[in-house]
Parts: C-alpha cells; structure tokens; sequence
C-alpha cells in the first residue's frame, strides 16, 4: 500500500513542527513512514481519517490541503493540493492560491481557476481542510496507542499498544471508521458505528424526545435504527388534541429528514434504518414510500386486486396531463427502510392464509388502560405480545398475506427496499435472550440487530493478509493471533470512546458488545486460487468462520477471566440454554462460558467496510468485487475511477497468466448467480453471533417472482435478514461500470400478454400500456 508519491521535504518540516507544537497528541512523521496510499485510498484516508487543523490557525504557504474543486450538489469532488500563494482582494478578504495535484487535474472546475493557470485554484480560508496525518503509520499510532490506554499497568499498555499499533499499520486489523476518526483525536466523537433505539413512545413529548437523541447520536457519528411500529396508524384518534393521527409514515418521514441535517464530525452525513411490524395497519404506505418511479406504482396498481395497495398507490401518484408523478419524490430518503417480518407472517404466505394488519384498540381502553398503553407500549412493541397481556387489539384491515408478500417484494424488485428484517429469527438467535432482552432494529446497514439503546463498535480482519501468495496456504495461525487482537482491541474501545447518553453509556458497558468482521473475503479467495461462489470456495468458508468464530469466543472467555464477565451476566446457564447461537457452538466452548463466562456478550457481525475496504484496496466485507475496475461515486466526487491492485498482484506470482485471460477465479459480483450470493451469506450466518450486511445482486431484468424465490430462501437457509439488487433498478447507484446515470423508464408487465396479438408483452411507459408487439396502445387506469 506504499506509494512512490514523495511530499516536499520543506512540507514535512513545517507539518512537524506544527504537530510538535499545537498537536503533541498526534504523532509527527518520520523518516522510516512511507504508507502515504494512492488514488481514492488516499483520498478516503484524508478526507475522512486523518486529524486536520479544523481552526486552521497553521495554515500557512507550503502546506498540503484537501479542498472541493468541482463543486456538486450531491458529490462535490475534492483533491489535493499544496498551498503555494496568498492575498487579500479589495475587501480584506484572504485567498489561498493552490497548486492542485495533476492526479486530480481532469476533475478541476475551470471556474475556480486563478487566473486561467492549470492547477493552480483559489480558495478562501473556510473552504480549505489541512490534513495533519498525511502517512498511514500516524494514523496506526495514533488509533493504537489510544486504544491501549485501558490496560491496567504501564508494562501491558506499552506491549498492546506496539501490538495495535503493527496490527493496523500491516491492514491486518482495520477499525471502522468511527473508531479510525475519533481515537486519540480529543474529540467527543463516539467510536461505536452501530445505535438503536427503543420502540418510539406513542406521545408527542415521547417522539420528540426520541427525535432528540436520534440527533445527537448522529452528530457524535453513530449510525442509528429505529423502529415505528409503536405509533398509532393514520386516522387514529388522538384524544387529548381532538384531532387524528397523520400516521406512523408522516413521523418516520420527519425523523428521517434529520439524516440529511446533520454531518457527523465534518466529515459525512449521518445514516439511519427506520423499520415497522408486518402487522402495523401503516405497513402498506410504508412499503411502498420510497418507490419514487410512477411506472412502476402504476404496475403494482395494476397487478394486485387488493383495495388498500390501490388506494395508497393513487394517493402517491398524481396526474400531469397524461402522464403520472409521484407526490413528494424524496419522502423517507433519509433513511433505510425495512420491513420486521415475523415466523408468524411467513407461515400464513406459506398457507396462503389472510393476515389482519392491527393495532392496540387504544380508542376504546378504560382510562386506567390508556395509562398502562402510555407507560407500558413502548416497552412491549409486538401487537400480539401486547394481546397476551390482556389488551384488546383493533383490526383495522385484512389482506391476503401473498398479496403483502408480493408488494414487499415488488417494491424490492424495482427500488431495492424495502429490505427484509426476519425479527423472531434474529431473537431466536441473539444472545441477549441470555440476559432478559430483545431485538429491537437494526443499525442502518443491518449487520447488527440490538435491543433498545445497544450500540456496537466495529472492526474487520483484513482476510488478504493471511494467504501465502507464492503458495496459496492459508496462515491459519497467524488469522487467530489476529483476531484475539482485535477482541481485545475492541474490548479496550468499551473504556475509551465517549459517552454522551447515560442510557447508551449502561448499555454498552453492561454487554460489552463488540462486532469483529471482515474485509478482503474475495482477495482471500482469489489467493487461494478458489472462485468465488463455488463449491470449494464455499467450503473453505466455512472452516474460516468457524475459526474465526471459536478462536474469537475463545478470546472473550480468556479476558473474562482476565478482567470479568460483562456485567449483564447473572446466570451463565441461561446465557447458554436461552441464546440458540450459542447451543449451535462445541460443547467444550459451552462449558468454558458456563465455567468462566464471557467478557463480551456478542463478538462478530460483516459489515459493509465500504470505505475502509476502499482505503486498504481489498473487496469490501463480504461481498465479491463488484468489478475489478469500475467509477464509484460519493461525497469526494461523482465517476471517480477506482481501479483495484488485486489482479496485478496476483499475476506477480502467476506469470503464465496475462491481465488479458484471467481465470474464473476473477469472477465479479454481476457474474455470479443470486443464489451463489444467498448461500455465501447463509454459509457464514451460521458463525455469526450477530448478523451480516449483504447485497444479493441480481442482472437487469430480474423478476419479481425471481427475487421472491431468492428471499423466500434466505428465510428457508437461515438468513436474518437481506437486500436483493436488481442492477439498474435505481435512477442512480453508486457503483457503475460506466460513467452514466440509470434510466428506469420502461416496465414489462410480465403476468399479461398483449389482447390484441395474443403475444407481445405489455410494457407500461408514461401512464400507457402498450404492446411491444403490435404498438397496440390503452390507457392505464388506476
């Protein structure tokens, strides 16, 4: 990961002796450094990792800056540059003359540049950042240094700290991103990615109040999950004000706005999951929220004969002259969405049963059991939990369970969400069960599934450092040194990150949940001379997870003997009996949990790692290459070309090959089948205690019922959970093989052929129905 890149000696002078005098807690260059990364890694290191002079009172000529130089609305593109002038105009106002590097010349807006001079831009003081870490290693020290603060004497602080330290500056151990920005900064950043909330409570003083803290977890840096299923549905009567709900939606929408208000640490926006219960008498426009594609409503509308999806289709749609638009296209936006569907909901698709979509009939409780439903809903959130406790339901409507089932998977076929959340699977599974508690939601991209006010740090082995390139042998032994590392590490983070919640801060400190994952899995592979996939690859897998799994808890029990189990902990027995991830483990971990009990209550989860996989140069989490070279668009710039190291690395020690015939080993995610991804996700689901973010990318012109057959066998293999991708099913994505937006202007009708020709398809295109046979044109009516 070195680069031939060299910074003028004068620049790493005058850095030094800034660190040195205004930042002794970072760590000044020295000469051995030489990690300064390339292309978008050093972009991404730079932009979101390194330490900057935010008050940029150092800033002075000779400096190396990071600064916008096409402005976008949506993905401004930033480069790097040297500060090489300065004046002030007329005004007094200061200008800062950069000298932008050639790698990024081609993105340079020629607006911004001074007077007509290639490269060289201006830039006011404001828009300008001044990275303090331009090297990996100051980053490595930094982060591994402050980690080890937690050891109880200097001798084991001085000897984890060298071991964090190597461990990160070698891409073996790479911390997410929170914990990469906010460690040893002196910053109130949180270093835990993943936040959920309570079920919201059904008061406007309780919603506010969860908006609130949705805010300020965000602006700390954490990822949030919340789950509306405990507000009451549209038209509900609201006593106390004399109105009507405007309904769960309207509020999930209003706390999803904040996502796009708040930036987290100046470097990114926030993230939320929003989610509600199958049975939520909302669930219709909540699934169908985020379509933002007429054609394919007026498809949906055509193709069910349920009353309900038709009326809220036709209260999303309105008509301009012939054509249809969706009303309030960027609704719910600032969230991921899911559905929480339940064993229950599952078994009644499977029979083909109706399914009543209900509510707690709060309009006629007593007044002693509307102050029970104020104090208690919240804590419970399961409509038919709340039933067994002897509270009346209200059923507000019944559907055909296939018919909810077609919808959800209609409006994943073309937008990709809702995602799916199997809620009683993933309680089945947790380990919290072992301490009296129970899944709420999921963080945003999904990979951890937590109880109310539960929050993971993360962090992902870097699976590329532990094949023998010359060889292809797996360094076994090596991965479980590291991953023992990295518990412990992660573990330390526990004591070290901020807290700015009292309820966070019980939380996290009485589980001592931590989410240990992977990047590079596909590298791995490649490495291993296995496709991707395959029967071989799939099986070597599962050995890996297996180790990484038992050698992990192996660590957790050593340090609970160590330090002491995590304080939720009363009953070892129950830990084990209750968490059906744990009676799945060896029967000599078991007892070594019931002897010595465990110092973290869950250890492992995949997350995404999309930028720091983007920053080491390895495929990302779990997921194969989505290609070996293609444009990536985000907040440093829109088709940045990302070109990864892995094929000429290989072809170092595979000289009978050329990069023009590779073998299948270089399969991409688009080449791969969708089951061949369901079944690497559900191979590894069996070692996860926590749970796995994973795209099942599917090609262009993938069905609906084709997607349908994919989920129902992520539920069927044990899946917690899954998005299903249809390329191009999104206006715009942001990965891309080519520098273009998709256009998802055209869809096939695939159930109806055409009456006219009895052949041709019937494809829907601005409010139309026409036949791609005979042209045969009518008029969609919704």
């Amino acid at each position: 990961m070195s680069s031939p890149l060299i910074y003028p000696p004068t620049a790493i002078q005058n850095l030094n002796q800034t660190i040195t005098e205004n930042f002794p807690h970072l760590c000044p260059i020295k000469p051995e450094f030489n990690q300064t990364l390339q292309g978008i890694s050093r972009l991404v290191m730079l932009d979101r990792y390194s330490q900057k002079d935010k008050e940029l009172k150092t800033l002075q000529i000779g400096d190396i800056v990071l600064t916008v130089i096409k402005p976008d609305p949506r993905f401004p593109s930033k480069g790097v540059g040297k500060i090489v002038d300065k004046f002030a105009n007329q005004y007094r106002t200061l200008f800062w003359v950069i000298e932008i590097e050639e790698e990024f010349e081609n993105n340079i807006d020629s607006n911004l540049l001074y007077q007509n001079k290639p490269r060289l831009i201006i830039k006011q003081t404001f828009e300008i950042e001044k990275p303090l870490e331009l090297f990996w290693e100051q980053i490595a020290w930094r982060v591994g240094h402050s980690i080890a603060e937690p050891e109880k004497d200097s001798n084991l602080r001085v000897k984890y700290a060298t071991e964090f330290e190597k461990q990160i500056r070698d891409f073996k151990i790479v911390p997410a991103g929170r914990i990469l920005c906010g460690a040893g900064s002196k910053t109130n950043l949180t270093y835990f990615n993943c936040y959920v909330m309570p079920y919201i409570p059904d008061i406007r003083q309780g919603i506010s109040r969860h908006r609130e803290e949705v805010m300020e977890i965000m602006s700390r840096g954490g990822g949030v999950g919340s789950n509306g299923s405990t507000l009451r549905p549209k038209g509900a009567i609201c006593k106390g004000v004399g109105g009507r709900s405007s309904g769960t939606v309207s509020w999930l929408n209003d706390l999803s706005l904040l996502t796009n208000l708040v930036q987290q640490g100046g470097s990114r926006r926030g993230a939320q999951m929003i989610m509600i219960a199958d049975w939520h008498p909302d669930i219709v426009e909540f699934i169908i929220s985020k379509i933002q594609n007429p054609n394919a409503l007026l498809l949906l509308s055509r193709n069910t004969k349920d009353e309900l999806i038709k009326k809220e289709i036709n209260n999303k749609l309105e008509k301009k002259g012939e054509n249809y638009q969706v009303q309030n296209p960027d609704f719910l936006t600032g969230a991921n969405i899911s559905v929480c569907i339940s064993d229950r909901f599952m078994e009644a698709v499977k029979q083909d049963k109706e399914w009543d979509l209900v509510f707690p009939d709060i309009e006629n409780y007593s007044e002693e059991e509307k102050k029970v439903y104020d104090q208690e809903w919240n804590q419970i959130g399961d409509a038919y939990e709340w039933e067994k406790k002897g509270y009346k339901l209200k059923k507000h409507y019944t559907i055909k369970a296939q018919e909810l089932w077609n919808l959800i998977i209609s409006c994943a076929t073309y937008s990709a969400e809702p995602g799916i959340f199997f809620l009683d699977r993933a309680n089945y599974f947790t380990n919290a069960r072992g301490y009296g508690q129970k899944v709420v939601a999921t963080n945003p991209c999904g990979e951890q599934p937590l109880p109310p006010y539960s929050v993971c740090n993360l962090s992902a082995i870097n699976l590329a450092s532990f094949v023998n390139k010359e060889d292809s042998q797996i360094q076994w032994e090596k991965l479980k040194e590291t991953v023992k590392c990295c518990v412990r590490f992660q573990d330390n983070i526990i004591d070290t990150t901020y807290y700015f919640l009292e309820k966070n801060t019980v939380q996290a400190k009485g589980e001592r949940r931590i989410g240990m994952g992977v990047m590079g899995l596909h590298d791995f592979l490649i490495y291993a001379n296995l496709r991707y996939g395959s029967l071989e690859a799939n099986s070597l897998v599962d050995k890996l997870f297996e180790t990484i799994c038992l050698t992990a808890y192996e660590a957790s029990i050593d340090l609970a003997k160590e330090k002491g189990t995590f304080p939720f902990l009363k009953d070892k027995n129950e830990l084990i009996e209750k968490s059906g991830f744990i009676q799945n483990l060896p029967s000599n971990i078991q007892e070594k949990i019931r002897k010595y009990g465990l110092r973290n209550s869950h250890l492992l989860t995949v997350a995404p790692t999309g930028s720091t996989g983007t920053l080491v140069g390895v495929s990302t989490g779990l997921e194969p290459y989505f290609a070996f070279s293609h444009y990536r668009s985000g907040r440093l710039g829109k088709w940045i070309k990302v070109e990864y190291p892995i094929i000429q690395e290989w072809l170092k020690y595979h000289h009978e090959h050329s990069s023009e015939k590779l073998p299948n080993i270089f399969v991409s995610a688009m080449e791969l089948t969708p089951e061949e991804h369901v079944n690497i996700q559900c191979v590894i689901q069996r070692w996860v205690d926590s749970s796995i973010s994973k795209t099942i990318n599917a090609p262009k012109g993938y069905t609906v019922e084709q997607v349908k057959k994919i989920y129902e066998t992520l539920y069927e293999k044990g899946a917690k959970g899954g998005t299903v991708y249809v390329d191009g099913c999104r206006d715009f994505q942001v990965l891309s093989l080519e520098k273009n937006d998709n256009r998802f202007d055209e869809l096939e009708d695939k159930r109806e052929k055409c009456g006219r020709c009895g052949e041709g398809k019937l494809i829907l295109s601005g409010g139309c129905w026409t036949c791609n046979g005979c042209q045969d044109q009518s008029k969609c009516e919704l």
